[in-house]
């Protein structure tokens, strides 16, 4: 039974975030920027408890390669932003799947920041993975030129999220992965300030409080869970149990709100599901 606390974890982690997708639904559309920053603000105060019971603090307080945990925190604070963005300006189940490219970008990206190298089934995979993105946004609406800015952001969420994974991986000899997680989430609190300055000072009624504290909570116990089952299990097997995640969210959606994705969203998500799997496997 204990071998099977790992994936027990990393199924918890798909629903997890699976939700804290439909909850951001719920979330102020007033500011993002202020909604984003408070996100940020009360995941860093619930992680330091984590931190003290290691030797996370310590690392911390030293900041090395402080030239990469930098964008480390920048990249953090725009995909959270994207992401809420994206969901609030589009359905939750575009939104969620223009995220799904974030594999994508890892292996384009991987051969230039991280000097990976890219084979042919790579090369398939992307090629299934741009015509499932294709489909998502549907060719008519391409073809009248009409911009469909909240998956045009989950797409970016995609590229946010696939350069943090991409610093983690510079940084995981440097730092545990609860400390990375700190340090990003600190850092991207500190980008979102000027923005939440500058948007107006907006202060989250009692309703946004309690749903900023919840997605704080699914972002921390979310990253505690998945670090837990990444600790023993492989990273192939964790990235395809992952893939869940959009679906929780598609399928969630579809009971509290009535969203029923498009043939063309269902058959870009089949596409994109295809090529993410060609990748994981490939990565064995």
């Amino acid at each position: 039974m204990h071998k099977q606390f790992p994936f027990i974890a990393l199924f918890t982690t798909t629903v997890i975030y699976g939700l804290t997708n439909i909850l951001i639904r719920f979330a102020s559309k007033e500011n993002y920027f202020s909604t984003v920053f408070f996100v940020l603000f009360f995941s860093t105060i619930m992680f330091l408890p984590i931190l003290r019971l290691g030797s996370g603090l310590s690392e911390v307080k030293s900041l090395r390669q402080l030239r990469l945990i930098v964008p480390l925190g920048f990249f953090v604070a725009a995909t959270w932003f994207l992401i809420y963005f994206a969901i609030m300006n589009t359905s939750i189940a575009n939104a969620v799947l223009g995220y799904m490219t974030t594999p994508i970008f890892v292996i384009v990206l991987s051969p230039f920041l991280l000097k990976e190298h890219i084979n042919k089934p790579i090369v398939a995979a992307l090629f299934l993975a741009l015509l499932g993105v294709l489909l998502i946004f549907d060719p008519q609406n391409l073809i009248r030129a009409i911009a469909p800015v909240g998956i045009i952001s989950g797409i970016f969420a995609g590229l946010a999220s696939a350069m943090m994974e991409i610093i983690g991986r510079r940084l995981k000899n440097q730092y545990s992965p609860f400390s990375l997680t700190f340090v990003g989430t600190s850092i991207g609190m500190l980008f979102m300030f000027p923005m939440f300055l500058v948007t107006g000072l907006i202060i989250p009624d009692t309703t946004s409080v309690i749903i900023i504290l919840l997605l704080g909570l699914g972002g921390v116990s979310g990253s505690t869970l998945l670090y837990y089952g990444l600790k023993h299990v492989p990273a192939s097997s964790t990235s395809i149990v992952l893939l869940l995640e959009p679906f929780v969210s598609i399928i969630a959606a579809f009971i509290i709100f009535i969203e029923v994705p498009s043939i063309l969203t269902i058959l870009g998500a089949a596409l994109l599901v295809v090529a993410d799997i060609i990748i994981i496997q490939n990565q064995r």
